[in-house]
């Protein structure tokens, strides 16, 4: 990302707060003094000028060897503590001044302090960075409104305030922070156990076992090469791509990482649940009647996963790190949902496989909030859902609940070593209304959550569009005849679907699972944009061990007013014979595309003649068996591209019901 103008900057961008999305920019319009008269300085310059605030952040930049970086173009954040959040930290942990810090500790303190890319608080949105610190930890990004404050904003990163914020230098963005960050040590299971404010939660999650499951942190069998990152200097590949030069690293680390959706105690309290036993009385109630075959089976077992209590318990865990702008498009800098997306049509959404066995969830952002399991657009919904908080309104929830019951006061660390944990507002379930109302519809995936690896490698909502993050290995995904070239696409309003992809690149040839969906008979489509170096594709479907090929191979490169797909722009005066079009174009297995995204902001997708939904087959599919797609390129091209943007699984409720399926 590069560094903002000044002019921009100094304009004092202003941008509408809207809290209660729990997704929007922190914005509000900022105080003369947030901002520093821009000098030309380096992030080194910056600091060293200033010793009466930074002196002894400045000595740790140097003991650590990142001080040099400081004083280098390049593009950073620099979060710098004040030399009284040093002393703070000094004091907590017995050190008399900085020198008598270990060097292990000092190079720590240095690495969460920078960031390998300029992020200004008018580019970010409440949730994760959308890069990591150098110690390659997430940090999150909250605002709240302080009566001290005037009512204003203020900043946070972690537990950390930003009491001077976006000073603008050569090399990136400074921010002062009136704390040391201390990201967690701790496992997401033991920062559970940690927080009094959901301990009925924690107690349920250690008796089922799925504790055990959420200690996983690291691939150690994963290596790395020349070509991986390494501490924010990147060893690029450089690749041809769409008549470009572009660059792709691999991660130095291969991660495993685990979201948490808790219930605080006080929403079980409110639905009459005050201890475990209610609990698993309630869990009971809730999967007999999901799953009446294992009614009474195993109700004393609490480890088994057909036990009532442990569905309960691992459905509200995902086996990857979401903070609440991962969830779906929510991406700093630019407001996907109202630059793209047409709100009176769609709630942005995204969907994810959870750790109860055969189960999915689905995410949706309108305005008013992040929702679970939730249909309807808008405030027109059938199904309210379970609302997740952002961090700002889970740390108010958290100390209320602590003074309430007479407990000493504590910060709220969202973020553990190997996850993250929300709380929510409702009593989630996996029911039958979730399974038969809200799942009988049009289930739109993107390919970026059909595997944990991309949240888990933080590759999703990428905006630098000549570096792309690579995988190597994918969970759940299998390459077949060598390693193809396999990225995240960057994202941008100009991008696919929901902005994000993953592009392969070269003479590729891999197939991957596809999630779990209810049992029901769905029509299977593949979102693809035209492309000259798309390449001839064979596509097959089955269960592993079993893919057959899926009609003929598909050409990517054939434009949609070939008659093989009989793409015709559709007459506003005339909506009969534009149904008429759409069902030509089902019966030679293609569909427009959606029209409820604009790409760029103003091209609709159903009005682009080279954006298509091509119909894989039609399949009565079982939650409980495994099936994958694999996709060939069968044709020599080591420069061919393929986007993977989403997949639709269409119930036969809804591309053969009463009413005629939607445009949307």
């Amino acid at each position: 990302m590069k560094t903002k103008s000044i002019y921009k900057l100094f304009a004092g961008i202003i941008a509408t707060v809207a809290l209660s999305q729990g997704l929007a920019s922190c914005s509000d319009e900022p105080a003369v003094d947030n901002y520093y008269t821009f000098t030309g300085e380096m992030v080194s310059d910056y600091l060293d000028r200033r010793p009466e605030l930074y002196s002894e952040f400045t000595e740790i930049l140097r003991r650590s060897g990142l001080y040099g970086k400081m004083a280098t173009y390049g593009a950073y954040t620099c979060l710098a503590p004040t030399n009284d959040a040093i002393d703070l930290y000094l004091s907590q942990h017995g050190y008399a001044s900085v020198s008598d810090m270990p060097q292990a500790e000092c190079d720590t303190l240095s690495w969460n302090h920078i960031v390998a890319a300029a992020y200004f608080t008018t580019d970010l949105s409440v949730g994760q960075l959308p890069t990591n610190n150098m110690n390659d930890r997430s940090l999150t990004f909250s605002c709240d409104s302080s009566e001290v404050n005037g009512g204003n904003l203020v900043y946070y990163i972690n537990n950390s305030q930003l009491i001077v914020r976006d000073d603008s230098v050569e090399n990136g963005v400074v921010h002062t922070l009136d704390r040391v960050i201390q990201p967690s040590k701790l496992y997401l299971p033991d920062m559970i156990m940690e927080d009094k404010a959901v301990s009925l939660f924690a107690e349920a999650l250690l008796i089922t076992g799925m504790r055990d499951s959420l200690y996983f942190y690291e691939d150690e069998t994963y290596t790395i090469g020349t070509d991986s990152i390494k501490k924010g200097t990147v060893g690029a590949l450089i690749f041809h791509r769409s008549g470009a030069d572009y660059r792709m690293s691999y991660p130095e680390k291969r991660k495993k990482q685990f979201t948490a959706l808790v219930e605080p105690n006080s929403v079980f309290e409110a639905k009459g649940i005050l201890n475990i036993d209610d609990l698993k009385a309630y869990a009971k109630q809730i999967y007999d009647e999901v799953y009446p075959e294992d009614a009474g089976v195993y109700d004393d077992d609490f480890t088994h996963r057909k036990n009532p209590l442990n569905r309960f318990i691992s459905y509200h865990l995902l086996p990857c790190r979401a903070a609440i702008n991962n969830f779906t498009v929510s991406e700093s800098g630019v407001d996907y949902k109202s630059t793209c997306a047409m709100p009176n049509l769609i709630d942005c959404t995204d969907w994810f496989t959870t750790m109860m066995p055969g189960t999915i969830m689905k995410f949706s952002s309108p305005s008013e909030g992040m929702f679970i399991n939730r249909k309807g657009v808008a405030a027109n919904y059938t199904v309210r859902g379970v609302m997740v908080y952002p961090e700002n309104e889970m740390r108010a929830i958290h100390d209320q609940y602590l003074a309430e019951a007479g407990l000493p006061a504590e910060d709220l660390t969202q973020g553990a070593l190997n996850g993250i944990y929300h709380y929510i507002d409702d009593v989630l379930t996996y029911n039958t209304q979730t399974r038969d109302v809200v799942f009988n519809d049009r289930i739109r995936w993107n390919v970026i959550t059909m595997s944990p690896e991309f949240l888990n490698a933080n590759a999703r909502g990428n905006t630098d569009n000549q570096n792309l993050l690579g995988l190597k290995v994918v969970d759940g995904w299998d390459f077949h005849g060598g390693t193809p070239k396999l990225c995240v696409r960057e994202r941008s309003v100009w991008n696919l679907t929901y902005s994000d992809a993953v592009d392969l690149i070269g003479q590729f040839d891999i197939s991957f699972r596809l999630p779990p969906v209810p049992a029901n008979t769905y029509e299977i489509r593949f979102a693809y944009g035209y492309g000259e170096d798309r390449g001839v594709v064979q596509i097959y479907f089955g269960e592993k061990g079993n893919l057959q090929p899926m009609g003929l191979p598909i050409d990517f490169r054939i434009w949609g007013g070939d008659p093989s797909i009989g793409w015709i722009e559709d007459n506003p005066e005339d909506e009969e014979a534009n149904r008429a079009i759409d069902k030509a174009m089902h019966n030679r297995g293609y569909m427009k595309d959606m029209d409820s995204w604009n790409q760029g902001g103003q091209n609709n997708l159903r009005a682009s003649q080279g954006k298509y939904r091509k119909i894989l087959t039609t399949q009565t599919l079982d939650p409980n068996k495994e099936y994958w797609v694999r996709i060939k390129l069968v044709l020599d091209n080591p420069e061919a591209e393929l986007p993977i943007n989403y997949f639709e699984f269409c119930p036969k409720s809804v591309y053969a019901g009463l009413v005629a399926e939607d445009t949307h």
